[in-house]
């Protein structure tokens, strides 16, 4: 009987500690926690590539002047390069009448524009003989010479800018209206210049039907026969040429 009760409490320790233990079985996941957010860096920014600097464009004040005579036309100047130039659709190989009826070749841009038309006055005897003359006709043309003169100025204003009176031949004939003497003003041919300038004087558009100095006779512009003629005559024709070194 004494030995019973030993073993009774060992058998009553054993149970009470097996049902203190957990039962056997996988571990129950941990509670979830909030996550954390990534701490935020500031990006390093990425140098970008420049484009390279333009250049400066000229003013266009400083571009060339096309429309001005001689300019880079010149008595050597060949049909290739007025073609290279102006485009060969524009360049046309014509035949033109002159004073008392001579003709004789040229080559003639834009022949049929008032605006743009210039003739290039050729050798009648020789084509390939160097250009005789630059002309310009009619008030509407664009082009003007390099000394300021342009097809429509007023003889008025040709006189001021001369400084001078100018003579003029009278009209009626071939070479009526043409200036024969600037009378030692600005505008006069000198000796050794490096092109000779021709002006020829008419009715501008619109102005008044009116009596013109007749015949080869001169005709100065201050001449008190005549007034108002500085009003109404103006430059309808400019031609230039190149003298010859004995000229």
């Amino acid at each position: 009987m004494s030995r019973i009760r030993p073993l009774l409490a060992l058998s009553l320790a054993s149970l009470l500690a097996a049902c203190s233990r957990a039962p056997d079985g996988p571990t129950p996941p941990a509670t979830p926690t909030a996550p954390v957010p990534p701490t935020k860096t500031e990006a390093t920014p990425v140098e970008q590539p420049q484009p390279p600097a333009l250049a400066t464009q000229p003013a266009p004040s400083e571009a060339p002047d096309l429309w001005v005579l001689p300019g880079a036309l010149g008595p050597l100047t060949t049909e290739t390069e007025l073609a290279r130039r102006f485009g060969k659709q524009n360049v046309h190989e014509m035949t033109l009448t002159g004073p008392e009826g001579e003709q004789f070749p040229a080559l003639v841009l834009y022949p049929d524009d008032a605006q743009q038309r210039l003739e290039l006055l050729l050798d009648p005897q020789d084509r390939d003989a160097p250009i005789q003359e630059l002309r310009v006709r009619g008030v509407e043309s664009r082009w003007h010479a390099d000394n300021g003169l342009h097809p429509g100025m007023r003889l008025a204003d040709l006189v001021q800018r001369n400084g001078a009176p100018i003579t003029f031949y009278g009209f009626g004939w071939d070479y009526g209206g043409t200036i024969q003497d600037w009378h030692g003003g600005k505008l006069a041919n000198a000796v050794g210049t490096r092109a000779f300038h021709r002006v020829r004087l008419g009715l501008g558009n619109g102005a008044d039907p009116q009596p013109l100095p007749q015949g080869e006779s001169g005709y100065r512009s201050d001449d008190p026969r005549w007034p108002g003629l500085d009003k109404q005559l103006v430059i309808t024709e400019l031609g230039i040429s190149w003298p010859e070194d004995d000229e």
